[in-house]
């Protein structure tokens, strides 16, 4: 018997766990529920990251630069990443969270965790940390974490 196509399977899981985390987040406190799982990516980036220029999250979120100018507008319109002049290039911005970016950040997270926690309900512990292993190792070979400490 053929096996489904892997490209799909990935894409209905993404689509399915990009779902369960915009619910999650419209349902989420404050100014967390103005965000979508793209912009709360680009402000995971800004809080885990050492300040990604805009280049390097377009990079790293394989999105249009155009599309990462629009999230960082509407972010930074929140209070919630800055951007700032690298000393070391000025020609450049790096993009940071602020205070008010990392706390929105954790009460996102936990509120994603708990989506994930939903969807991966047919996931033993054993099972989820091989799925999340394998995600790993396809994603970081072709894009090593860009201006983020691992």
């Amino acid at each position: 018997m053929d096996r489904e196509n892997i490209g799909l399977l990935l894409a209905v899981a993404a689509a399915r766990g990009t779902s369960a985390a915009n619910h999650a987040l419209r349902a989420a406190p404050g100014v967390v529920a103005a965000l979508d799982a793209r912009a709360y990516s680009v402000l995971e980036q800004a809080v885990l990251g050492d300040g990604p220029s805009q280049r390097d999250l377009a990079e790293q979120l394989r999105l249009d630069p155009s599309q990462i100018v629009a999230l960082v507008d509407g972010l930074q319109a929140k209070g919630l990443v800055e951007r700032r002049r690298d000393p070391a290039d000025r020609r450049r911005y790096a993009v940071v969270a602020t205070a008010a970016g990392q706390e929105a950040y954790a009460v996102g997270r936990l509120r994603i965790e708990d989506s994930l926690d939903d969807l991966l309900a047919d996931l033993d512990p054993a099972e989820r940390a091989t799925l999340h292993d394998l995600l790993h190792r396809i994603v970081r070979p072709a894009q090593v974490r860009i201006g983020t400490r691992e």
